[in-house]
């Protein structure tokens, strides 16, 4: 089964070319990849020193269905033939770059409604959906790319970032879960948002140990995923 590489992407006229540039049934409760879908974005909330009750998704395992890496993830289906057009081709990888970055199976689409220019240094805009959520690209053609090169390299940058409330989950648990005494829990995320990168989206996670006060966490998002900063008191 082929698997998708988690980098962006170049093209050729005919064919693909790697680059080097790019409620669940597991253990946490909370809306599946068939829920609604949405955008977030706010400041970072207050912490608080009183003890405090469970947010409304308790985090008691490992979430089914995300992939340890990008390049473990399936490629979206509907893959173009070598003779594709180079837009179209575009666009296809445009969705395995942001099932990558997703790490959990989704139904995806893409379109650069303008096409995608070709030529060194164009830049063209290209829209790839999550689950119906919207994430903004900027393709940028190489600035050494000649009309006769047999490869068309190119950066494909998103102008949003993708938060996935089973990842968020997952790895909250990866990074504070499994001791004994200690309760996680996350407020209600959208199946998918589309972020501003690394800023505070407005949701929160937090640990309670042996029923104390909570210790409280921003969850944000970049390249590499969910970010979780503590919250100062």
């Amino acid at each position: 089964m082929r698997r998708i590489p988690r980098v962006f992407l170049g093209v050729a006229a005919a064919a693909l070319l790697v680059a080097g540039c790019g409620p669940d049934d597991g253990a946490a409760t909370g809306p599946g990849p068939e829920g609604g879908a949405g955008s977030a974005s706010g400041a970072a909330p207050k912490s608080s020193a009183a003890k405090a009750a469970p947010l409304a998704v308790a985090v008691t395992g490992p979430q089914k269905g995300v992939a340890e890496s990008g390049a473990d993830m399936e490629e979206p289906p509907g893959k173009p033939d070598g003779g594709a057009d180079f837009t179209t081709q575009v666009e296809y990888a445009l969705q395995g770059d942001l099932l990558s970055d997703a790490r959990v199976a989704g139904r995806t689409t893409a379109v650069c409604p303008h096409g995608v220019t070709r030529e060194a240094k164009a830049t063209s805009a290209c829209t790839v959906t999550y689950e119906g959520v919207e994430i903004p690209y900027t393709v940028t053609i190489g600035e050494t790319y000649e009309p006769d090169d047999i490869l068309t390299p190119y950066r494909a940058e998103p102008r949003k970032r993708l938060l996935v409330a089973r990842r968020v989950h997952h790895e909250f648990w990866e990074r504070f879960g499994g001791d004994a005494g200690t309760e996680l829990s996350c407020d209600e995320i959208p199946v998918a948002a589309a972020v501003d990168g690394s800023a505070p989206t407005g949701y929160t996670c937090q640990t309670v140990r042996d029923g104390g006060a909570a210790t409280r966490y921003t969850v944000a998002a970049d390249s590499d995923g969910p970010l979780f900063d503590r919250v100062q008191d």
